[in-house]
């Protein structure tokens, strides 16, 4: 089997063996790989991805030849790599699947212009939260996240209210992943925020930092969104906490009513 068999295993659906396992196990060595570039290390020098990949040695310079053969790292020279041109052809057209509609960006616009904090559109993907739109607030102190990157779906605001009317399956799997979560008391909070239609949490994914969510609903009632305006923990006083789970709510209703836009055919 070739390098490049290795990274597109998945063509190999025929083998009842090992070679197609092999392939997957690829795949993830790679993903876990090019996880490792992002805006703030652009490039990563070879013993560097060695030791976060945690990854042999010899295996990182296989799946690294072979990613740089697909045009999808390349070697800047001195083993210092970063992401390929390769990349390019999906940018756009990720950006477009997955960007929400001008209207539903007004209305963030519209709470940041109010409220002064961060605010974000997250979906579920799998086990974990995303977020695919942001505009960050207006204040010099601010909470911002990277549009894309997943988060824990047991820690914040948003992932609390994306738990609402999710599969049992995925409930539980969610906790078998997470022994250190109480299962009775996260459960109950899921319960409690499914009802009252909003969540507030403090210093959950970061400490000093909070956060307010509420669902955006699809026609069909489905919880396919979360909106969350976040910031410091020091602004988040009890006294404006309400206001802000009205403005959030308010603002989740608009853009239930008016739709998130054709990313919602993946939701």
């Amino acid at each position: 089997m070739t390098d490049r068999d290795l990274v597109t295993g998945s063509m190999n659906t025929g083998d009842p063996g090992g070679k197609s396992e092999a392939g997957v196990r690829s795949i993830g060595r790679a993903v876990r790989i090019l996880e490792l570039f992002d805006a703030e290390h652009p490039n990563r020098p070879l013993r560097e991805i060695v030791a976060l990949s945690e990854l042999p040695k010899t295996t990182v310079v296989r799946v690294l030849s072979t990613l740089e053969g697909l045009n999808m790292v390349t070697d800047k020279g001195e083993s210092v790599y970063g992401l390929g041109a390769g990349f390019l052809r999906w940018v756009d057209l990720a950006r477009t699947l997955w960007e929400v509609s001008a209207e539903v960006r007004q209305v963030m616009s519209g709470l940041v212009d109010t409220c002064g904090e961060t605010v974000n559109v997250y979906v579920r993907q799998g086990h974990n939260r995303v977020s695919i739109a942001q505009v960050e607030g207006s204040s010099t102190v601010r909470s911002v996240v990277r549009v894309g990157v997943p988060y824990s779906l047991t820690t914040g605001a948003a992932a609390k209210i994306l738990l609402a009317g999710t599969p049992e399956s995925v409930l539980i799997q969610l906790l078998d992943d997470s022994p250190a979560v109480d299962r009775a008391a996260f459960r109950r909070e899921v319960s409690s925020i499914e009802e009252a239609g909003w969540a507030v949490t403090h210093g959950e994914r970061e400490l000093g930092a909070s956060a307010v969510a509420a669902p955006i609903h699809a026609s069909d009632g489905r919880v396919v969104a979360a909106l969350s305006a976040s910031g410091p923990t020091s602004r988040f006083t009890a006294d404006r906490i309400g206001l802000l789970v009205d403005q959030v709510s308010k603002c989740a209703e608009e853009i239930g009513r008016i739709g998130l836009g054709s990313v919602e055919a993946f939701l």
